[in-house]
């Protein structure tokens, strides 16, 4: 096994300033569609009670998604992985340093809190009547996950890429010879 490229994303400013653009194209676009669902959809009135679900959805919603990212490293390693959690700049995030998973399970790890937690605050507001408000928590959570799918998005471009190893920084990707 040879080690194919290294990903520092917690040193990398022009690799966050990119995350940070697709967090803003996501929230542009999802507030553009759920302004225009608003139009469609009969929805439910807008309170100040609203938004403080909305702020208080959304920050609950980023230690969750880093819990799921722990779980899936312990489900993927068989609770082998050794997890860690951190706050650096303006990230939370969640290592197990030196875990080196397939690219599929990596994939699960990366992907699982986008999926499981967007779907979790969207279908779940959707469900008890109030389904604008899940839109926006979903485009809100996801406009979160821009660092999971920029990873998934890296390692996708490197299709020699067999293997991911969770870094202190972020990820190696590594193919065998």
């Amino acid at each position: 096994m040879r080690r194919l490229v290294d990903i520092d994303l917690l040193g990398d400013g022009a690799l966050q300033s990119d995350m940070a653009m697709g967090s803003l194209l996501i929230l542009i676009a999802g507030t553009l569609l759920g302004l225009c669902g608003m139009v469609l959809i009969p929805h439910e009135d807008i309170s100040v009670l609203w938004f403080v679900l909305l702020v208080a959805v959304s920050a609950a919603a980023l230690p969750v998604h880093e819990l799921v990212h722990a779980v899936a490293f312990k489900l993927v390693t068989g609770f082998s992985a050794h997890v860690t959690f951190g706050f650096t700049g303006w990230m939370l995030h969640t290592s197990a340093p030196g875990t080196l998973l397939p690219r599929g399970r990596f994939y699960a790890v990366l992907l699982a809190p986008a999926l499981l937690v967007t779907l979790a605050v969207g279908c779940g507001f959707w469900a008890a009547g109030m389904p604008l408000l899940g839109w926006f928590l979903a485009v809100a959570h996801l406009s979160g996950c821009t660092g999971d799918l920029g990873y998934a998005r890296i390692i996708a471009s490197e299709p020699m890429a067999a293997w991911v190893e969770d870094t202190e920084r972020g990820i190696a990707l590594f193919y065998d010879e």
